[in-house]
C-alpha cells in the first residue's frame, strides 16, 4: 500500500507542477499581450493629441491673421503666432514619442510570440502526456 501511495503522490505532485507551469506560461503570454495592447493604445492617444494640437495651432494662426486683417495691433497678433509656434514645437517630440511607443508595442508582441513559439509546444506536450509517463524535471526544460 505504501508503494501505491508513493507513486500516486508523485503523480499528483507532477500534475500540480505541470498545471503551475501551464498557468505561469499562460499568465506571462497574457501579460505580454496586454502590455503590447496598452502601449499601442498609448501610441494612438499620443497621435490623437498630436492631431489636436496641430489643429489648435492652425486655428490660432487663422485667428491671428483674421485679427491682423481687422487692424488689431501687431503685438497681439504676433503673440498669437508665437503661441501657435510653441504648439508646433512640441509636435516633433510627440511624433517621436508615438513612434517609440509603437516600436515598444511591437517588441512586446514579438516577445509574446517568441515565448509562445519557444514554450508553447512544451506546455502542450506536458499537458497531453499519456498516463504512466512522467515528465522530466522542470530544470531540463528551462535549459533547452
Amino acid at each position: 500500500m505504501g508503494e501505491i501511495a508513493r507513486r500516486t503522490g508523485g503523480a499528483i505532485a507532477r500534475a500540480g507542477e505541470v498545471l503551475a507551469e501551464g498557468l505561469r506560461y499562460g499568465l506571462l503570454t497574457a501579460q505580454l499581450g496586454a502590455a503590447a495592447l496598452a502601449v499601442r493604445n498609448l501610441s494612438a492617444s499620443v497621435r490623437g493629441a498630436y492631431d489636436y494640437v496641430e489643429g489648435c495651432a492652425e486655428s490660432v494662426d487663422r485667428l491671428a491673421d483674421k485679427a491682423a486683417a481687422l487692424k488689431v495691433d501687431d503685438l497681439t497678433t504676433s503673440e498669437h503666432h508665437d503661441a501657435a509656434a510653441v504648439m508646433r514645437s512640441v509636435l516633433e517630440e510627440a511624433e517621436a514619442m508615438a513612434e517609440a511607443a509603437k516600436d515598444l508595442a511591437a517588441g512586446f508582441e514579438d516577445a509574446r510570440s517568441g515565448h509562445e513559439g519557444d514554450y508553447g509546444p512544451v506546455v502542450e506536450a506536458a499537458q497531453n502526456m499519456p498516463d504512466g509517463i512522467e515528465m522530466a524535471e522542470r530544470e531540463f526544460y528551462s535549459n533547452r
